[in-house]
């Protein structure tokens, strides 16, 4: 029964890792914890919405090249439930078609933005079987929020000729993740499925665009590894299906 579980983690964790969205980042850890994470995000899609009233973009949509470094601080108030706040900084580059009145493409936008704050928090929570045939095998579910603002510089290329504009842009994502573990000694493969929702809101120049994620189902997988027990731990994350990247953790347990 072990082998299986372990052959079906492992097989899971040799898929090419991706991510985009907030990492789940493992299982609860009890007591007082600090948790140093960099996410590289390849891609999302976007798509605007009705209430977009602006020149950004009006078509197919895609965030690509996000790089977000976030400290978190989290509080195991059991073995099985941590609750967490997030602080850090995020930076992402956007590209979308601009479409005429018929849905025609005659261009494009560019956006690059600058590193922006970043913050959020969630709940994490997790049962660990401790004997019989299922022993070491962990089941939970994390819920988190992030935001972040940033000034953005953008390039326009349409029939009219090129074009440039600034102003603010605003990330919003909130997501709910179960996931199944397994604990092997000092590591804990696990694998899960998420639902996210993700807005971005472009504000500029007395102009509004609102874009909203395409895909809202995603899945995950993890390692965590106890590098010092109870003490030191890395770990490691993909997530892919709705969107592509990878983000790796360090997490410091104070006793």
């Amino acid at each position: 029964m072990k082998k299986v579980i372990l052959l079906s983690l492992m097989m899971l964790l040799a898929l090419p890792f991706a991510a985009y969205a907030a990492p789940v980042g493992g299982p609860p850890v009890q007591g007082l914890n600090i948790n140093l994470g960099q996410d590289y995000i390849g891609e999302r899609d976007f798509k605007p919405t009705p209430v977009s009233l602006g020149a950004i973009g009006t078509g197919t949509c895609h965030i690509r090249h996000m790089y977000r470094t976030m400290l978190q601080v989290g509080y195991g108030l059991f073995d099985f439930l941590e609750v967490y706040v997030k602080l850090g900084g995020a930076g992402f580059k956007f590209r979308t078609d601009i479409e005429d009145q018929f849905g025609n493409p005659v261009g494009d936008a560019v956006v690059h933005t600058k590193m922006g704050f970043a913050y959020g928090g969630g709940v994490k929570a997790a049962y660990e079987f401790k004997d019989g045939a299922v022993k070491g095998l962990l089941v939970g579910a994390d819920a988190q929020y992030l935001r972040h603002r940033q000034r953005y510089h953008v390039m326009t290329m349409d029939d009219v000729g090129p074009d440039s504009d600034s102003g603010h842009v605003t990330l919003q994502e909130w997501q709910i993740g179960p996931f199944v573990g397994y604990k092997i000694m000092n590591f804990l493969p696990y694998v899960g499925m998420k639902y996210s929702q993700v807005t971005l809101h472009f504000s500029g120049g007395g102009e509004f665009n609102k874009f909203k994620a395409e895909n809202h189902i995603g899945g995950f997988v993890g390692l965590t590894y106890d590098i010092v027990p109870r003490k030191l731990m890395l770990n490691v994350e993909g997530r892919f299906i709705d969107e592509t990247g990878i983000n790796c953790n360090l997490i410091f347990k104070f006793k």
